[in-house]
């Protein structure tokens, strides 16, 4: 009701001047009976909801024209339709107004109505068509008393149905009202006999089934006993909000989740603007692992306030946890907006990993770039920044942040470790090695170091493989024996003593030749190859041991020729090196 409390206020002046000017049997002369007593109820008939305004109206009338004839004043008295005209112009209504429940409530209050009507009125294809129920207030709350729906030819016809249902529903008021007084008196066993005389009197009463239900609640009864007694409620009034609350904590009480989610959804279509309800439904959905079914509700809750913090955190959470990754990314940039303090270091974790989920590289690169620059102490960030420089190609930026990486975090060998790899890929091998010997005065694994720097070897004894040249084995044992020197590794052993060896083979081959020359130069030459051969070959008996740990086999055999030339090599320098 607009304005509810000052019209209302309005209205009870407006009434009270009329009381005192009209004489008290002028209002009731259209009922029998005399004046209703001091303890007669008072029922309310409004207007009733219908497309057709007139409609509304006449049935309204209908009914309550019905309700006077059937009953004496002093058995169940009508609140005249002129009182409630007059009241509704008061609190600026047109007198035809047909009201919502809340509204309806509060003009019942003023006009001292015991019971309301609250009933919508269609037209059908044989007639009309009335649903109705009886309103009552107990305590602070609203109750409802659902009637069966009424079809007849016309609006007096159904006027006949409905003031039937009225009068059946009222057989069961007295045991609802004993029942409701025994539950103030926590007496609970009575309240459910009284209860159940009230089902008795009327079968399809929801009010004294509602009571029992209150009974069983208050007396701790066992969930499985609440939980029929809700659904006894619920199969006559599916709307009611006490049945529902007590349905969905028995379920909870019992563990059956997913039946307490469908109950508290059901509370929320109920009345959507129940936002203590919204937020706990989507907790719970979010704990059972669907937090697709949640993020509805928590949209429609954002409509009233759409830069609510909390609200939108838990919305960016639920879509993460729902893999929706581009809808998380949006919801967290409206999060930071709305607070800035929620843009912490495990918010840029997420969202960085969204876009990645995503496959969105240009957000992960914005959002590395502000995470460094908001938390420039964590080296994460730029090392995040130098991958996704070199998956792009762009191995200039990518080294530029692996170092700015390794500056924030000397210690933090994936830093070194791509800077160094990075670095080779560039050419840059003198770098590479400086950088080496640096992280490891700041404390990283040699092993794991001597890995990153035998690219540039690798790629040197390949070379040598396909050219098999003296001056390319040379070239490899050189960049394998610096990166040993550094970090060494079975690797490195295996580069060394493989390159050493093929030098030394190549060597030897020349040796031989020399050595069947008959000139002097040709013998003093030889002499001299085989001393080098000879260095060669040390070099490979020295550091081919722990290479073979790459590759026992080949290992092997380089080990067993290696002593075959150093026979060779002994007799070379016994005949020319005098």
């Amino acid at each position: 009701m607009k304005s509810t409390q000052r019209h209302v206020a309005a209205a009870a002046g407006f009434l009270a001047v009329t009381l005192a000017s009209t004489p008290l049997l002028a209002q009731i002369a259209a009922q029998r009976g005399g004046p209703p007593g001091a303890d007669t109820p008072y029922i309310l008939v409004s207007t009733f909801a219908s497309p057709d305004r007139t409609l509304g109206v006449t049935t309204a009338d209908e009914v309550r024209k019905r309700i006077q004839d059937q009953h004496a004043a002093k058995e169940l008295y009508v609140v005249p339709k002129t009182s409630i005209n007059s009241t509704l112009e008061a609190s600026g209504y047109r007198p035809d107004s047909a009201l919502n429940a809340s509204d309806l409530m509060e003009l019942s209050k003023q006009l001292h109505g015991e019971y309301v009507l609250d009933g919508k009125v269609s037209k059908t294809a044989t007639g009309v068509r009335a649903e109705t129920r009886l309103l009552m207030r107990t305590g602070t709350q609203t109750v409802a008393q659902p009637l069966p729906p009424v079809d007849g030819k016309d609006a007096g016809d159904v006027a006949k149905g409905v003031e039937k249902g009225i009068a059946d529903a009222l057989k069961g008021m007295k045991p609802y009202k004993d029942c409701t007084n025994d539950l103030r008196a926590a007496k609970y066993d009575q309240a459910a006999k009284d209860a159940k005389l009230g089902i008795v009197a009327y079968s399809n009463s929801s009010l004294n089934r509602l009571c029992l239900l209150s009974a069983y609640s208050n007396a701790k009864m066992s969930p499985d006993s609440i939980i029929t007694a809700a659904n006894a409620v619920l199969a006559i009034d599916k709307t009611s909000m006490i049945s529902l609350a007590n349905l969905a904590a028995a379920y909870a009480e019992k563990g059956d989740t997913a039946k307490a989610i469908e109950t508290n959804l059901a509370i929320y279509r109920n009345d959507p603007s129940n936002s203590a309800v919204a937020q706990s439904i989507v907790q719970q959905l979010a704990q059972s692992g669907a937090p697709d079914k949640a993020l509805p509700i928590i949209d429609s809750l954002l409509k009233d306030n759409p830069a609510d913090p909390g609200m939108l955190r838990t919305k960016w959470l639920l879509q993460l946890r729902a893999k929706q990754y581009k809808q998380a990314l949006a919801t967290g940039e409206e999060l930071i907006k709305a607070d800035t303090a929620q843009a912490t270091l495990d918010y840029y974790n997420r969202q960085i990993g969204a876009a990645q989920s995503d496959s969105n590289t240009a957000a992960v690169q914005q959002l590395a770039v502000r995470a460094g620059q908001k938390f420039p102490t964590d080296a994460s960030f730029p090392l995040l920044l130098a991958q996704n420089y070199r998956k792009a190609g762009q191995l200039q930026q990518a080294l530029a942040s692996a170092r700015r990486a390794t500056e924030i975090d000397p210690k933090n060998s994936n830093a070194w470790l791509f800077a160094i790899v990075t670095a080779s890929d560039l050419k840059m091998a003198d770098s590479a090695s400086a950088w080496a010997q640096k992280a490891i005065a700041a404390g990283v694994d040699k092993t794991t170091l001597g890995s990153a720097l035998l690219g540039p070897a690798s790629d040197a004894v390949k070379k040598a493989q396909a050219s098999k040249t003296r001056e390319d084995w040379l070239a490899a044992l050189q960049a394998a024996e610096a990166v040993d020197a550094i970090a060494p590794t079975p690797n490195s052993k295996f580069f060394i003593g493989v390159a050493s060896f093929s030098a030394a083979q190549d060597v030897m081959n020349e040796v031989q030749t020399l050595a069947k020359s008959k000139k002097k130069e040709d013998q003093a030459q030889a002499c001299s190859n085989a001393k080098q051969a000879e260095d060669l070959l040390a070099k490979t008996s020295v550091a081919m041991p722990a290479g073979g740990k790459v590759d026992a086999a080949i290992a092997g055999q380089i080990l067993g020729a290696v002593t075959q030339y150093t026979d060779y090599i002994a007799q070379v320098k016994k005949a020319f090196c005098r």
